[in-house]
C-alpha cells in the first residue's frame, strides 16, 4: 500500500524508522544504519509506502536536520579546545581530498578509459564526505576524545575544500567540452564566491546568535532560536545559491567561539532524535537500487578507489601533520558516508553538463546507495577502534582496544 498522506507518512517514517534503529542495535550496528535501511524497504525500491512525491514533501525536514547536524559540528570546534589539533586537522583533510581526487581520477581515466571530463569531475566528487552519518554514530555513542574532535574538523574542511575543488574541476571540465581551454583567475571566480558568500553568512549569523542566545536564558526558548536560525541560514543559501552546510557549520563555530556559554547548544540534544530519525529514514527511502544494480560494475571500481583515497590520504595526511596514532590508523574508515553534497553536486552536474550527466549521476547515486549503507558501520568501527566510546557500550570499547593493541604488538 503506497501512501500519500503527510501525516500518515510522517508517523510511519518516524515509527518505522526508530523501528529499524533499534533493531540494528540488537545486532551491533549503528542506529543510522537501522534508519537507513528501514527507509530502503519503505521506499521505492522495494515497498513502495513511501513514494517519491512524499519524499519530496518532507524536503523540510531534510533541510532542518543538515542545518542541524552542521550547526552542531561548528558547535564542537572551540578553538581552545582544538588549538592543540589544529595541524593534525587541517593538514589530514587536504591530504585525503588529494588523495581521493587523485586515485579516484587515475582510476576512472586510466583503468576505466572514461572520457577526461567524466574522470575529472568523478574525482572531484568523490571528495565529498556526508557529515550526518558520523555525527549520528558519534553521537550515539557519545564518543569523545582527539579522534573524534579531529573526524568532526577534518569532515567540516572536507567540504569546504570540496567546493572549491569541484567548483575548479567543474569549470576545466566545461571548458574541454566546449574546446576552448584556457586557464585565469574566472575557473576560480565561482567558487571562491560561494566559499566567501557561505563562510560570511556564516560568521554573521554566528555573531547574531551570540547575541541572542546571551539574553535569552529559558531552554526552550534557545531551542526555537538555534531551529529558527539554521532554517534561515539554509533559506538564504539556497536562495543565493551558497552552501547550507558550510554557512551552518560557520554559524556553530562563530557560536561556540564567542559565546560565554557555548555549551547552549547542546540543548538541541533535547529535539534532534525525531527529526534525525525522519532524516536518515528519507535518506533511506532516496536510494535507488536499481541504479546500482545496472551500475554496480563501474560503481563498485568507483566505491574501491574512493575508499583507498580516503583510507591512504587520511593515513598520509595525518602521519605527515603529526596527528595521533589512533587517528592515522582509523580516520579514513570513518570517512565513507556520501549523501546530501554529493546530491547537491549531482544536480549541479545536471545542469550544467546535461551531455555527459547520464554517466555521471548513474554512477554518483549508486556509491551514494552503497555508502550511506555501509559508512555508518565503518565510523562505528574507527570510533569503537580509537576507544573514545562511552555510556553503555564502554565495555565493548575496552575489548576492541585490546584487541588492536595486541594485534599491532603482534605485528
Amino acid at each position: 500500500m503506497t501512501i500519500y498522506d503527510q501525516t500518515l507518512g510522517l508517523a510511519l517514517l518516524l515509527l518505522m524508522g526508530y523501528a529499524g534503529g533499534r533493531l540494528a542495535k540488537l545486532v551491533k550496528m549503528p542506529m543510522v544504519a537501522g534508519y537507513v535501511l528501514m527507509g530502503l524497504l519503505i521506499g521505492p525500491s522495494f515497498l513502495n509506502i513511501i513514494p517519491n512525491e512524499l519524499n519530496t514533501d518532507f524536503n523540510l525536514v531534510k533541510v532542518l536536520g543538515l542545518g542541524l547536524i552542521a550547526l552542531m559540528i561548528g558547535g564542537e570546534l572551540e578553538i581552545k579546545k582544538i588549538k592543540h589539533l589544529g595541524k593534525a586537522i587541517m593538514g589530514t583533510a587536504v591530504v585525503q581530498v588529494v588523495g581521493s581526487f587523485a586515485v579516484v581520477f587515475s582510476t576512472m581515466y586510466f583503468i576505466l578509459k572514461l572520457p577526461l571530463p567524466i574522470s575529472l569531475l568523478l574525482g572531484a566528487m568523490s571528495t565529498a564526505t556526508a557529515p550526518a552519518s558520523p555525527v549520528a554514530v558519534i553521537r550515539e555513542y557519545k564518543a569523545k576524545g582527539p579522534f573524534t574532535t579531529t573526524l568532526l574538523g577534518v569532515v567540516a574542511i572536507d567540504d569546504a575544500i570540496c567546493i572549491v575543488v569541484f567548483g575548479v574541476t567543474a569549470a576545466i571540465a566545461r571548458m574541454l567540452l566546449d574546446g576552448t581551454f584556457a586557464w585565469g583567475l574566472h575557473v576560480l571566480a565561482e567558487p571562491a564566491i560561494e566559499l566567501a558568500g557561505s563562510v560570511g553568512l556564516g560568521a554573521v549569523a554566528g555573531i547574531a546568535l551570540t547575541l541572542i542566545i546571551k539574553k535569552v536564558h529559558d531552554k526552550q526558548h534557545q531551542i526555537v532560536v538555534f531551529v529558527g536560525l539554521a532554517l534561515l541560514v539554509s533559506g538564504i543559501s539556497d536562495a543565493f545559491h551558497l552552501s547550507p552546510l558550510l554557512a551552518n557549520m560557520t554559524m556553530g563555530f562563530f557560536f561556540s567561539n564567542l559565546s560565554n556559554k557555548p555549551r547552549a547548544i547542546s540543548v538541541i540534544n533535547e529535539i534532534d532524535l525525531p527529526v534525525f530519525v525522519v532524516f536518515f529514514t528519507l535518506a533511506g527511502a532516496s536510494l535507488h537500487m536499481d541504479v546500482l544494480a545496472a551500475n554496480w560494475q563501474v560503481a563498485l571500481v568507483y566505491i574501491v578507489a574512493r575508499g583507498i583515497g580516503k583510507v591512504g590520504g587520511a593515513f598520509l595526511g595525518a602521519r605527515v601533520s603529526g596527528a595521533p596514532k589512533v587517528v592515522q590508523k582509523y580516520l579514513g574508515f570513518a570517512m565513507f558516508s556520501k549523501a546530501g553534497v554529493t546530491i547537491g553536486l549531482v544536480m549541479l552536474v545536471q545542469g550544467r553538463f546535461p551531455e555527459i550527466a547520464a554517466v555521471i549521476t548513474a554512477i554518483e547515486l549508486a556509491a551514494v546507495t552503497f555508502c550511506e549503507l555501509t559508512g555508518p558501520v565503518g565510523t562505528r568501527f574507527a570510533i569503537f577502534s580509537s576507544g573514545e566510546v562511552n555510556g553503555a557500550d564502554a565495555e565493548e570499547t575496552k575489548k576492541q582496544v585490546k584487541v588492536n593493541r595486541v594485534n599491532t604488538a603482534s605485528t
